[in-house]
């Protein structure tokens, strides 16, 4: 899940007509020659999910309970915005991570924990596959529980331009009443937005794994190395003492050289995975492929007390949000205690917030909120088998044979890709507080 940006409050000498997702930093304007905002924004969010793996059961496949997986996330977001021109404005956000926290330990179920019957406790089934029954003779638990791991520091910054096509209070600039009859204008803004790779240290879930027992103070970054491209569109409309507002999202991303690569781990993959990771057929096939995603929010702020002339406001903000992932090889929930990224299917996360917004005077605001949320139950880890390249009909697989498969998945783990044994996302409940703290100048 992620948290929604917020969009600076614009604080201008006429009335303020706006929802804070419409506003702009402005220029060359008849009341303000130039506009610049600071925003700090300090995030505290948790997510819980229920952790349940498929298994065989007389003749049926079941979910079981596994594990309880708890994060803990401490932000503090920095955005600048600088107006170019009338109701264009110029945005840099950088992220910065206090603290990444996951914890994991086994599930509890009516009070019993089920450490004991735990399937990923009792795996008998080699990562590479059993066609060689001496690979699946003995107990090899899958992953170390409990477990712990931990990210700090920046995250990969982004750039942006929005642009107020119309702008409601510009609009009726000459009309003193905001609320006169045949008021029809209403705010439209557009907007793009550019996140770049930095150099240096990524986030390399291979630094835990088996190292990731619980007490550990293994720490790292929270770099992921991939172009992000997002783009948006935002309207809202005043009435009386409700601002609704509706916006519309969308990205895509594009890993660079540098990005994760499951490959850069061959312990934490199958036998096959040294031969086929350096193959042209499956170069960059193992590396981070972040989800596309898109999105909708809804919502209306409803003013509580305004003073125009002052440039004073507070007002209650009611909000949701609706997003989808779609597949892709992504930092999932498992992937630090398996030391690799997993192929997560597509979800559904929806989220709704409640904040107060106060504008103390045209130079300073501060909006403080809280959310909960779900994700839709999915998968996390359905890696395909391979491909069939020489078009037999079938994948051609070593299982364990120790034979050149050329034709199998270097990242295809047999313990937990296989239909029947794979690892799935339920019950996730998100919740988090947050409060910015806004200046302009």
């Amino acid at each position: 899940m992620r948290l929604g940006r917020v969009i600076p409050f614009l604080l201008v000498a006429s009335p303020v007509l706006a929802a804070q997702v419409t506003d702009v930093a402005t220029a060359m304007d008849e009341d303000r020659s130039f506009e610049l905002d600071l925003q700090a924004t300090y995030q505290h969010r948790r997510d819980s999910t229920r952790l349940r793996r498929e298994n065989l059961q007389g003749g049926a496949i079941v979910l079981v309970d596994e594990l309880q997986h708890d994060r803990t996330l401490d932000q503090i977001d920095f955005r600048i915005s600088a107006g170019l021109h009338r109701g264009l404005e110029l945005h840099v956000f950088a992220p910065y991570v206090l603290r990444d926290a996951q914890d994991w330990n086994y599930a509890t179920v009516n009070g019993t924990s089920v450490a004991a019957t735990s399937t990923l406790a009792n795996n008998t089934i080699s990562i590479s596959g059993c066609r060689n029954p001496a690979l699946c003779a003995t107990v090899q638990p899958i992953v170390v529980v409990p477990g712990h791991s931990q990210r700090s520091g920046f995250r990969d910054p982004s750039i942006g331009l929005s642009w107020a096509i119309v702008d409601e209070s510009r609009e009726l600039r000459l009309r003193p009443d905001p609320y006169a009859p045949g008021t029809t204008a209403a705010t439209w803004v557009v907007g793009a937005d550019y996140t770049f790779p930095l150099p240096g240290q990524i986030d390399d879930p291979s630094a835990f794994g088996p190292s990731a027992a619980a007490g550990n103070s293994i720490s790292t970054k929270a770099f992921r190395r991939a172009h992000v491209v997002t783009a948006w569109t935002a309207f809202s409309k005043r009435f009386r003492v409700a601002d609704p507002y509706f916006l519309l999202r969308g990205s895509i991303a594009f890993p660079v050289k540098g990005a994760f690569d499951n490959c850069a781990n061959p312990a934490a993959l199958s036998e096959v995975a040294p031969a086929n990771c350096a193959s042209p057929t499956w170069r960059d096939q193992a590396r981070y492929q972040p989800p596309v995603q898109a999105g909708f929010a809804l919502g209306s702020e409803f003013v509580l007390g305004e003073d125009a002339r002052e440039g004073r406001k507070i007002a209650l903000d009611v909000r949701g949000d609706v997003t989808w992932f779609s597949a892709g090889r992504d930092y999932s929930q498992v992937s630090d205690m398996l030391g690799k990224l997993t192929y997560v299917q597509d979800y559904v996360n929806a989220v709704g917030s409640l904040g107060i917004y106060g504008r103390f005077a045209r130079w300073a605001s501060l909006r403080v909120y809280g959310t909960v949320g779900i994700d839709s139950p999915h998968f996390l880890t359905t890696e395909s088998i391979g491909k069939d390249l020489d078009g037999n009909g079938t994948v051609d697989v070593s299982g364990g044979l120790g034979i050149p498969a050329p034709e199998q998945n270097p990242t295809y783990d047999f313990r937990l890709d296989q239909p029947g044994r794979r690892l799935r996302a339920d019950n996730v409940l998100i919740w988090g507080v947050a409060g910015t703290l806004a200046l302009s100048f």
